[in-house]
């Protein structure tokens, strides 16, 4: 599985995925939708298993955590 997160230059964060990373995302991204709240997906170095560690982009800094937050007027 590929789900990685970088920074790629200022202002720009690049998400790297296969098929299996999507799916993950997706379902991830449909459970916040329902239930609201949030998620944390991190790499194994944070102690997570969803993101992986390979820096996709040469120049790339790695994002160790990934946090997604449904403000309480968007999950309705």
């Amino acid at each position: 599985m590929l789900l990685t997160v970088e920074y790629d230059k200022p202002g720009t964060v690049g998400i790297y995925c296969d098929k299996e990373g999507l799916d993950l995302l997706i379902s991830r991204l449909v459970k916040l939708k329902e239930r609201g709240g949030h998620d944390h997906l991190m790499t194994p170095s944070w102690a997570g298993w969803e993101l992986t560690e390979e820096i996709q982009g040469e120049g790339n800094q790695l994002i160790n955590e990934l946090t997604v937050r449904v403000k309480p007027e968007v999950a309705e």
